[in-house]
Protein backbone atom coordinates (compact mmCIF):
# COMPACT_ATOMS: atom_id res chain seq x y z
CA UNK A 1 0.00 0.00 0.00
CA UNK A 2 1.42 3.19 -0.91
CA UNK A 3 1.47 6.07 2.14
CA UNK A 4 0.58 9.64 1.44
CA UNK A 5 3.30 11.81 1.80
CA UNK A 6 3.13 15.12 4.27
CA UNK A 7 4.49 18.32 2.51
CA UNK A 8 5.60 19.60 5.52
CA UNK A 9 5.67 21.74 7.78
CA UNK A 10 2.32 22.09 6.62
CA UNK A 11 -1.00 19.45 7.62
CA UNK A 12 -1.03 18.44 3.66
CA UNK A 13 -0.03 15.16 2.51
CA UNK A 14 -0.10 14.27 -1.59
CA UNK A 15 -1.51 10.42 -2.79
CA UNK A 16 0.08 9.48 -5.96
CA UNK A 17 -2.44 6.93 -6.34
CA UNK A 18 -5.65 9.71 -6.60
CA UNK A 19 -8.35 7.52 -5.56
CA UNK A 20 -10.38 9.86 -3.79
CA UNK A 21 -12.86 9.36 -0.79
CA UNK A 22 -14.92 12.58 -1.57
CA UNK A 23 -17.93 11.38 -4.08
CA UNK A 24 -17.71 14.63 -5.36
CA UNK A 25 -13.92 14.29 -6.22
CA UNK A 26 -14.15 10.31 -7.54
CA UNK A 27 -17.07 12.41 -10.00
CA UNK A 28 -14.66 14.78 -11.40
CA UNK A 29 -12.17 11.56 -11.72
CA UNK A 30 -14.60 9.82 -13.58
CA UNK A 31 -15.47 12.20 -15.95
CA UNK A 32 -11.47 13.17 -16.84
CA UNK A 33 -10.97 9.54 -17.10
CA UNK A 34 -14.09 9.21 -19.72
CA UNK A 35 -12.56 12.13 -21.58
CA UNK A 36 -9.26 10.50 -22.56
CA UNK A 37 -8.69 9.13 -25.85
CA UNK A 38 -6.79 6.05 -25.73
CA UNK A 39 -4.64 4.99 -22.96
CA UNK A 40 -1.53 7.99 -23.30
CA UNK A 41 -3.56 10.70 -24.01
CA UNK A 42 -4.98 13.45 -21.68
CA UNK A 43 -8.01 15.56 -22.23
CA UNK A 44 -7.67 18.45 -23.72
CA UNK A 45 -9.24 22.04 -22.07
CA UNK A 46 -11.53 21.69 -25.21
CA UNK A 47 -13.01 18.41 -24.02
CA UNK A 48 -13.69 19.78 -20.59
CA UNK A 49 -17.17 21.34 -20.93
CA UNK A 50 -18.43 23.56 -18.02
CA UNK A 51 -21.87 22.95 -18.77
CA UNK A 52 -21.46 18.78 -17.33
CA UNK A 53 -19.64 19.85 -14.68
CA UNK A 54 -22.37 22.05 -12.79
CA UNK A 55 -22.24 20.53 -9.58
CA UNK A 56 -18.60 21.34 -9.38
CA UNK A 57 -18.07 24.96 -10.73
CA UNK A 58 -18.10 26.44 -7.19
CA UNK A 59 -15.14 24.25 -5.91
CA UNK A 60 -13.57 23.97 -9.56
CA UNK A 61 -10.00 25.33 -9.93
CA UNK A 62 -8.04 25.43 -13.31
CA UNK A 63 -4.56 26.41 -12.93
CA UNK A 64 -2.41 27.54 -16.31
CA UNK A 65 0.83 25.62 -16.75
CA UNK A 66 3.78 28.26 -17.20
CA UNK A 67 7.19 27.41 -18.26
CA UNK A 68 10.21 28.78 -16.01
CA UNK A 69 14.11 28.67 -16.12
CA UNK A 70 13.73 26.70 -13.24
CA UNK A 71 13.05 23.29 -12.87
CA UNK A 72 9.57 23.32 -11.50
CA UNK A 73 7.17 25.19 -13.87
CA UNK A 74 5.16 28.17 -12.49
CA UNK A 75 1.29 28.42 -11.87
CA UNK A 76 -1.36 30.73 -12.85
CA UNK A 77 -5.14 30.67 -11.67
CA UNK A 78 -7.06 30.86 -14.91
CA UNK A 79 -10.23 30.41 -12.82
CA UNK A 80 -11.65 29.38 -9.46
CA UNK A 81 -14.54 28.81 -8.79
CA UNK A 82 -16.81 30.71 -5.91
CA UNK A 83 -16.73 28.21 -3.39
CA UNK A 84 -13.21 28.59 -3.67
CA UNK A 85 -13.24 32.62 -4.16
CA UNK A 86 -14.49 32.49 -0.43
CA UNK A 87 -12.30 29.94 1.21
CA UNK A 88 -8.96 31.98 -0.42
CA UNK A 89 -10.74 35.12 0.31
CA UNK A 90 -10.92 36.52 -3.08
CA UNK A 91 -10.79 36.07 -6.60
CA UNK A 92 -7.49 35.21 -7.99
CA UNK A 93 -7.63 34.72 -11.43
CA UNK A 94 -4.39 35.44 -13.36
CA UNK A 95 -2.17 35.78 -10.54
CA UNK A 96 0.64 33.33 -9.78
CA UNK A 97 0.70 30.96 -6.66
CA UNK A 98 3.45 33.27 -4.97
CA UNK A 99 1.10 36.19 -4.89
CA UNK A 100 -1.31 34.01 -3.22
CA UNK A 101 0.41 32.09 -0.95
CA UNK A 102 3.47 32.54 1.45
CA UNK A 103 7.03 31.91 -0.12
CA UNK A 104 7.13 28.54 1.71
CA UNK A 105 3.78 27.12 1.03
CA UNK A 106 3.91 28.39 -2.57
CA UNK A 107 7.13 26.80 -3.18
CA UNK A 108 5.53 23.20 -1.80
CA UNK A 109 2.33 23.76 -4.05
CA UNK A 110 4.62 24.42 -7.38
CA UNK A 111 6.68 21.16 -6.53
CA UNK A 112 3.68 18.87 -5.73
CA UNK A 113 1.83 20.70 -8.74
CA UNK A 114 4.89 20.22 -11.12
CA UNK A 115 4.42 16.38 -10.23
CA UNK A 116 1.38 16.36 -12.28
CA UNK A 117 2.73 17.62 -14.99
CA UNK A 118 5.99 15.96 -15.29
CA UNK A 119 4.30 12.73 -14.73
CA UNK A 120 1.26 13.38 -16.53
CA UNK A 121 -0.94 11.93 -14.15
CA UNK A 122 -3.62 13.13 -11.19
CA UNK A 123 -3.16 13.25 -8.07
CA UNK A 124 -4.88 13.85 -4.39
CA UNK A 125 -3.91 16.08 -1.94
CA UNK A 126 -5.53 16.29 1.91
CA UNK A 127 -4.84 18.03 4.98
CA UNK A 128 -6.03 20.22 7.84
CA UNK A 129 -5.30 23.97 6.86
CA UNK A 130 -5.43 27.28 7.71
CA UNK A 131 -7.55 29.70 4.96
CA UNK A 132 -7.62 33.19 5.13
CA UNK A 133 -11.40 33.15 5.31
CA UNK A 134 -10.80 31.40 8.74
CA UNK A 135 -8.08 32.58 9.95
CA UNK A 136 -6.95 30.50 13.38
CA UNK A 137 -9.16 27.37 11.95
CA UNK A 138 -7.95 24.75 10.40
CA UNK A 139 -9.97 23.62 7.81
CA UNK A 140 -9.95 19.69 6.46
CA UNK A 141 -9.84 19.34 2.77
CA UNK A 142 -9.55 17.27 0.08
CA UNK A 143 -8.45 18.13 -3.33
CA UNK A 144 -7.86 16.20 -6.67
CA UNK A 145 -5.25 17.82 -9.12
CA UNK A 146 -5.96 16.32 -12.91
CA UNK A 147 -3.66 16.91 -15.78
CA UNK A 148 -4.76 18.87 -19.54
CA UNK A 149 -2.74 18.74 -22.25
CA UNK A 150 -2.57 20.70 -26.13
CA UNK A 151 -2.84 18.46 -28.96
CA UNK A 152 0.28 18.08 -29.10
CA UNK A 153 0.69 16.00 -25.67
CA UNK A 154 2.38 18.53 -23.09
CA UNK A 155 0.78 19.40 -20.27
CA UNK A 156 -0.17 22.95 -20.11
CA UNK A 157 -3.69 23.31 -17.36
CA UNK A 158 -4.17 21.27 -14.47
CA UNK A 159 -8.00 21.17 -14.04
CA UNK A 160 -8.68 20.57 -10.00
CA UNK A 161 -11.15 20.92 -7.09
CA UNK A 162 -11.49 21.21 -3.47
CA UNK A 163 -13.96 20.45 -1.08
CA UNK A 164 -13.78 20.67 2.79
CA UNK A 165 -14.11 17.03 4.06
CA UNK A 166 -17.56 15.88 5.00
CA UNK A 167 -17.48 14.11 8.80
CA UNK A 168 -18.55 10.87 8.09
CA UNK A 169 -15.25 10.79 5.56
CA UNK A 170 -12.70 12.22 7.93
CA UNK A 171 -12.02 8.26 9.52
CA UNK A 172 -10.84 7.31 6.15
CA UNK A 173 -8.12 9.95 6.83
CA UNK A 174 -6.39 8.21 9.43
CA UNK A 175 -3.36 11.66 9.43
CA UNK A 176 -6.31 13.97 10.09
CA UNK A 177 -7.28 12.08 12.80
CA UNK A 178 -4.31 12.86 14.92
CA UNK A 179 -4.76 15.97 17.15
CA UNK A 180 -4.18 19.07 14.83
CA UNK A 181 -0.11 20.36 15.16
CA UNK A 182 0.29 23.98 16.21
Amino acid sequence: MVQALQLKPLELYVDPVAKPVDTRLGALMSYWRAKRQGTAALPTRGDIRPGELISHLPSLIMLDVEETTEKTPDFAVRLSGTALDDLFGGNYMGRKLEEILPPKRAWLARAALGLVVEHRRPMRFFGRLEFPSEPGNKIMIEALALPLSRPDGQVHMILGEIVQLRAAAISSFPELCRPAAD
